[in-house]
Formats: structure tokens, C-alpha cells, sequence
């Protein structure tokens, strides 16, 4: 695994030296059985070095939009952003003004929801903000900032995921209430490769079908518009303006406090929630205690047996944004819940990360 990683590391680095193009290309000729696990882990990998002037020196490996992978929880990280959007759109609502969901038991406030979709990656919180916004919404607000590698077609971890018919949503005032309730249109199935994966997977009655699992009506970001995400949050003056978050600073402060923020400063228990809790660049394999070297803006993602990371991080004088994804489904059957994130995706994520803050530092 180890090896995995210096090897990839060494194809990053000769870009970063600027050494020559022909160099890398042979260099990933020579090393074909390397390449070739790559692919099979389906490994995506996009860099940006900020420099001094707050430019983007940029790198990346085998990154391509055309090709599927399940985003898992990343979607959060739009869906969060577009919800203060929404809210903001509306002179009377706060992150702080109380709101229910129709057949909720739980009132909550955006900013209740923000915590637990950053701290915990809360799959409810995002559901509740889903229901907020609705897919159009979503989708269209993809478009406008110019991110046409995304679609949503369903919430998480909930029955009837993609129904259309949204929920009532009721915010409340001193003295009156502000519903919303969304009916959506059916997005299009997506035109990707490696829409069918694997060779089975188990359905909802617990029974194996032996055939690829189709994922033309799942939830998609490429790591191009994951990666974009997180330059346009932190660097907006780099972008137009139709492609910012239209977020106030205390709305930004507070979502960059929940991305860097860990559970224990939330008053979570150690043992449930542990540092390398959802932080999977840099303390993921564990191996690194918890240092304030590092401070770590990011959203991760885990579903299926794929796993993704993208994040702002800063050490020192050193900052990157990183994204990766990396397929550990190995067995190759989907809802089993025997994926190799502990063996193969956790350890190269972390040692892929440091790795690169070590180089850097070197040069």
C-alpha cells in the first residue's frame, strides 16, 4: 500500500518540479503493475498548490468527468451552500428562525442542521435542507455557477429517496409561518461511463442479484466541480460573480468553522466521534495524532465501498486544495457493507495527503 502511494506521490512530484512530460510518461510505462491498480481502484486525484499570490499551480491524475463514481456525502457540501443561499433569498429568515418539516418530530434552525451536516455528516440535516431547496432548485443552481458535471436525483439514507413530491417545510416567525414545499421535475438519467458496476449487489429484501448495479439515477459531482466548490468558497475574488455563494460573512465563518471543526469541540463523545472522525486526508489511517499543524476545511463522502475526500488544508506556509475518490469495493458486490476502506481506502488517502505536504516542503 505504502509503495501504492510513494509511486503516485513520485508521478505528482514531476509535475510540481517541473520536470519533463516525457520523463512521467515513461516513468508510468515502467511501472505498469502500479498504473494498473490505479485503475482498478478507479483513483481520481486533483490538486491545486496555492501559491503566494493566491494562484493555483495545478495537478492531476487520471481525473475524468465522464466517468462515474458515487459521491456519497459530498453532496452535502453544495447542498449546505445552497441552502444559506435560499435562505438569504428571504428578508425574514435567519440561520437562526425555527423550522419543521411536515412530518417531523424535530425543530430545529439552519444552523443546528449546518453543525450536524459538517460535524456528524448527518444524513436527516441534509435530508431536512433537501427538502428546503428541492432537486430543480439544486440542479439549476449547479448550472448557474457554471459546475455541469453534477446532478441530483435523491436524498440519503431514507425510503422513497427520490420522491419528487417534496415536503413541507414551515419556518417560523414571532407571529405567522413561511412554508415551502417543492414539486420536482424528473431529472434525466445520467450518460457516463461505468454506470453499471460490480458484479451483484443485494436488494431491499436482503436477496443477492447477480448482475451489475445500475446507478443512471444516483446523485453524481465530478471531482472537477467538488474540487471547484471549494476554490469558489475560499476564493471567491478568483471567480465571477454569478459563480460565488451569495453567503454573508457570518454565514461563511460559520460554515468554515463547521468544515475545520471537530466533534469533540462540539461536545461529542471521544469514543463515538474521534479525531480522524471525518477527516480522512491526513488522519484517516490514524497513524498521525491529532496535531494543530493542520487545519482541515473539508466534506468527506463514504458509500458503496467508494470513498472521497475534498478539502482546503493549510500547514505553516503551505496550503493545497485536494480531492480524491478511490473505489475499495473490491469483492465487487454492492450493499454487502465488505468494502476495504480500513485496509486500502483510509491509509492512502491519509498517507497521500501528508505525502504531499512532505514534498512540497522539500522543494
Amino acid at each position: 500500500m505504502k509503495k501504492l502511494v510513494y509511486i503516485l506521490l513520485f508521478l505528482i512530484v514531476s509535475c510540481y518540479s517541473s520536470r519533463n512530460s516525457e520523463f512521467t510518461r515513461m516513468f508510468i510505462e515502467k511501472n505498469s503493475d502500479v498504473l494498473k491498480i490505479l485503475r482498478n481502484n478507479k483513483t481520481q486525484i486533483k490538486l491545486s498548490i496555492i501559491d503566494k499570490n493566491k494562484g493555483f499551480n495545478e495537478y492531476e491524475y487520471n481525473v475524468d468527468a465522464n466517468q462515474y463514481f458515487y459521491p456519497a456525502s459530498t453532496v452535502k457540501l453544495p447542498i449546505a451552500l445552497f441552502a444559506l443561499e435560499k435562505l438569504n433569498e428571504n428578508k425574514y429568515l435567519s440561520i437562526d428562525t425555527a423550522f419543521m418539516l411536515e412530518d417531523d418530530t424535530l425543530k430545529t434552525t439552519m444552523r443546528r442542521e449546518l453543525e450536524k451536516i459538517f460535524i456528524l455528516s448527518d444524513n436527516q440535516a441534509n435530508n431536512r435542507l433537501f427538502e428546503f431547496l428541492g432537486q430543480d432548485y439544486i440542479n439549476q443552481k449547479f448550472i448557474s455557477k457554471g459546475m455541469n458535471e453534477s446532478r441530483i436525483f435523491h436524498r440519503l439514507s431514507t425510503t422513497k429517496s427520490s420522491n419528487l413530491n417534496g415536503k413541507r417545510v414551515d419556518f417560523f416567525l414571532n407571529d405567522s409561518i413561511i412554508s415551502f414545499q417543492n414539486k420536482n421535475s424528473t431529472p434525466s438519467k445520467l450518460n457516463l461511463k461505468g454506470l453499471k458496476k460490480g458484479v451483484g449487489y443485494i436488494n431491499q429484501t436482503g436477496s443477492l442479484i447477480k448482475e451489475p448495479m445500475d446507478f443512471s439515477d444516483k446523485n453524481f459531482i465530478s471531482i472537477n466541480d467538488l474540487h471547484k466548490i471549494i476554490k469558489i468558497l475560499f476564493f471567491p475574488d478568483k471567480f465571477e460573480e454569478l459563480s460565488r455563494f451569495n453567503l454573508t460573512q457570518i454565514q461563511k465563518d460559520l460554515v468554515f468553522k463547521y468544515m475545520s471543526g471537530y466533534p469533540k469541540e462540539f461536545g461529542y463523545n471521544d469514543e463515538g466521534y474521534p479525531y480522524f472522525f471525518n477527516k480522512f486526508f491526513i488522519y484517516g489511517d490514524e497513524e498521525l495524532e491529532f496535531s494543530n499543524r493542520f487545519k482541515i476545511f473539508n466534506k468527506v463522502g463514504l458509500a458503496y465501498g467508494q470513498l472521497t475526500d475534498v478539502a482546503y488544508i493549510v500547514n505553516d506556509s503551505i496550503s493545497i486544495i485536494l480531492t480524491a475518490t478511490i473505489d475499495v469495493n473490491t469483492n465487487k458486490i454492492y450493499n454487502d457493507d465488505s468494502y476495504d476502506y480500513d485496509l486500502i481506502g483510509f491509509p492512502f488517502l491519509a498517507q497521500l495527503s501528508r505525502g504531499i505536504f512532505k514534498i512540497i516542503s522539500n522543494n
